[in-house]
């Protein structure tokens, strides 16, 4: 087999470095954009899970890009358990502590109509001296899964930003 030597003369380490750099902001740019994609998507999948016909969209709203150490995320946990504590309990049907049902807790649904005779027999609501119910769950949270369906759709998105997104 013949062997062929290619030689760049006149650009050194320059060359080196110029590559480091095109290549660096190339793979920010496609981090970046592979965030922003899973962002939209996690956001669609919680959607299509939702089951209230009033929900706020709070939990899919607080599923968002967000920069970290060397790249880029999606879902800041420290952010997730404050501003919508029931994201973990939502997607795996167990809280973190690893209760599976919900405690008792005052309080409806709003907007909609209060509904203190709801369930079979009408004792899971009890009206309190607050106006709220007491609402006494007896069955598990339903794992709604959307991180495993969104991971499941990692590679396409991967796949299209970087036949998309080129020097």
């Amino acid at each position: 087999m013949a062997k062929t030597r290619v030689k760049i003369s006149g650009l050194g380490r320059d060359f080196i470095r110029t590559q480091l750099t095109t290549i660096r902001r190339l793979s920010e740019r496609q981090i970046e954009a592979i965030a922003r994609e899973t962002e939209i998507v996690i956001q669609q999948e919680i959607n299509k899970r939702t089951q209230r016909a009033d929900a706020t969209g709070n939990l899919a709203d607080a599923f968002f890009a967000v920069p970290i150490t060397d790249g880029w995320g999606v879902g800041d946990i420290n952010y997730l358990n404050q501003n919508a504590k029931y994201w973990y309990w939502q997607n795996f049907g167990i809280a973190q502590s690893g209760r599976t049902t919900p405690p008792q807790s005052i309080g409806q649904f709003s907007p909609g109509v209060p509904q203190p005779t709801a369930g079979h027999d009408g004792g899971r609501w009890y009206q309190s001296s607050t106006g709220g119910f007491l609402i006494t769950p007896t069955k598990p949270i339903t794992a709604k899964n959307y991180i495993q369906a969104t991971i499941n759709k990692v590679n396409s998105i991967v796949t299209s930003v970087v036949g998309r997104i080129k020097l």
